[in-house]
C-alpha cells in the first residue's frame, strides 16, 4: 500500500473515532439532562415564625398602682386631762365594741373634789332652809308691826297714847323690814352658791368621765402607745382604734396622671386569685411635697372580703374602655417605629409588612386599625425582627 493511501486511512481511522467520542458524550449529555429534569427540583426551606390571631374585642386602657388597704373610719383615743394611766385593759390586735372601756386614769383627785362640792351643796342647802324659815317669821313679824304701827299712829292722832310711842313701834317695823330684806338676800344668795356649787360638781363629774377613756365604735386596736402608770396628756395618741368592717384601697395617684384621674372610674385588683371591680369613690388634694393626688375606693362587705388593714396591693384604675376594636398582642409590634408602628401579617405563606395605627395598649393587648380580625400577626421572639423581611416565605409554627 502506498503511503499516501496509508496516512488517508488513518486519518479517515482518526476522524471516525473522533465523531463516535463526539456521538456518545452528546448522548451522555442528553441522558444527564433528562436524569436532571426527572429529579425533584431544590425549594428553600420558609422560616418558622410564632404568630398570633387578631381578634374583636374590648380594651380597658388603665395604669397600675401600689395601693394601700386601710380602715374608712381611724380614731386616735387621747387624754382630755393630763393624768396618770391607771388600766389599760385592751392590747394591739383586741376586737371592740362601741363604748367599750378601753382604760382608766387616777381619778382619786377629783373624787375628793367631787365629795367636797357634793358636801358644800348639803350645806348650803341646809342653810338655805334655815334661811327661808327665817324669812317667813320676818315676814309675820313685819305683818304685825305693821299692823302695830297704823294702830299707834291712829292713838297718837287722838291723843290716846303719847307720840313718842307711835314712834317706838314705826321704828319696830323698819327694823323688822331690814330683817326680811336682809335675810331674803341671804336665801338668793344661797341659791345661788347651790347652782354654782351644782356646776362645779357637774363640771367635776364630766372631767372625771375624763378618765374613763371608750372606744367610739366597733373595731379593733391597732396600736398602743402606754401603759399603766405612764403620764396621759391632751394630744397624745394612746390608742388607736380602726374600724374593720369598712375598708377602702388608698391610691397616690402621680402628679401626671392628675388629669385622667376621677372619681366614678373603674379600679380592679386582686385578691386571692381573684380580679375583683370597684369604683373611685373620692379624690382628695395634694398635701405632700410629692404633689400627688388620694383617690379612695370605698368596698363593701363582699369587695372587702379577703383583704387586711395595712395590705398593700396593685391596684389597676381603668381610665376607658375601647369596645370592639381589633386586638392584637403587644409583642406583634415591630420594634423602633414608634411614629409609623408595623406588624408582619402572614398572608399566603409570605410576610407583608404593614404600617398600622396603634389606639391604646394594657394588659400585653394593644387596640390597632389596619389589622382585621382573624389576620395572624408575627409575634416576636427572642431572635429578633432582623431576620425578618417583607415577602418572605413563612410558616406558622405549631
Amino acid at each position: 500500500m502506498k503511503p499516501v493511501l496509508l496516512k488517508g486511512f488513518r486519518f479517515l481511522i482518526v476522524i471516525a473515532v473522533a465523531a463516535a467520542l463526539v456521538a456518545g458524550g452528546r448522548a451522555l449529555i442528553q441522558r444527564k439532562k433528562q436524569s436532571l429534569a426527572r429529579a425533584p427540583k431544590y425549594v428553600a426551606p420558609s422560616t418558622l415564625v410564632d404568630t398570633a390571631t387578631a381578634y374583636l374585642g374590648d380594651l380597658p386602657e388603665s395604669h397600675d398602682y401600689l395601693a394601700i388597704i386601710e380602715p374608712v373610719k381611724e380614731a386616735k383615743v387621747t387624754a382630755r386631762v393630763t393624768a396618770t394611766v391607771d388600766t389599760v385593759l385592751v392590747d394591739e390586735g383586741d376586737t371592740v365594741t362601741a363604748g367599750q372601756v378601753l382604760m382608766t386614769l387616777d381619778h382619786r383627785q377629783m373624787d375628793a373634789q367631787i365629795t367636797s362640792v357634793e358636801a358644800q351643796i348639803k350645806q348650803a342647802q341646809a342653810d338655805l332652809e334655815g334661811s327661808r324659815g327665817t324669812v317667813a317669821s320676818l315676814q309675820d313679824s313685819l305683818a304685825y308691826w305693821n299692823r302695830e304701827t297704823k294702830r299707834d299712829k291712829a292713838l297718837a292722832e287722838k291723843d290716846t297714847i303719847p307720840g313718842a310711842e307711835a314712834e317706838a313701834t314705826a321704828e319696830k317695823m323698819n327694823e323688822a323690814r331690814g330683817k326680811l330684806v336682809a335675810a331674803r338676800e341671804k336665801t338668793n344668795a344661797l341659791v345661788q352658791q347651790i347652782a354654782s356649787l351644782k356646776a362645779k360638781a357637774e363640771e367635776l363629774c364630766t372631767t372625771q368621765s375624763y378618765c374613763v377613756l371608750k372606744s367610739p365604735f366597733a373595731g379593733v386596736i391597732t396600736t398602743r402607745n402606754v401603759d399603766p402608770g405612764d403620764q396621759a396628756a391632751p394630744g397624745k395618741a394612746l390608742l388607736v382604734v380602726q374600724d374593720a368592717g369598712t375598708m377602702m384601697v388608698v391610691i397616690d395617684v402621680p402628679q401626671s396622671d392628675l388629669p385622667a384621674v376621677k372619681a366614678g372610674l373603674e379600679v380592679t385588683f386582686p385578691v386571692d386569685g381573684e380580679v375583683r371591680t370597684a369604683k373611685i369613690t373620692r379624690l382628695y388634694p395634694a398635701l405632700n411635697r410629692a404633689r400627688t393626688l388620694r383617690a379612695e375606693v370605698v368596698l363593701s362587705k363582699e369587695e372587702a372580703a379577703g383583704l387586711t388593714l395595712g395590705q398593700y396591693l396593685t391596684a389597676t384604675v381603668v381610665f376607658q374602655r375601647r369596645k370592639s376594636v381589633p386586638l392584637i398582642p403587644v409583642a406583634s409590634l415591630i420594634e423602633g417605629n414608634l411614629e409609623h408602628p408595623k406588624v408582619f401579617v402572614m398572608k399566603d405563606g409570605q410576610l407583608e409588612a404593614r404600617t398600622i395605627r396603634v389606639l391604646g395598649t394594657a394588659c400585653e393587648q394593644a387596640a390597632v386599625e389596619g389589622v382585621k380580625p382573624g389576620e395572624e400577626v408575627v409575634v416576636h421572639s427572642f431572635l429578633g425582627w432582623a431576620r425578618l423581611a417583607d415577602g418572605m416565605k413563612v410558616e406558622a409554627a405549631r
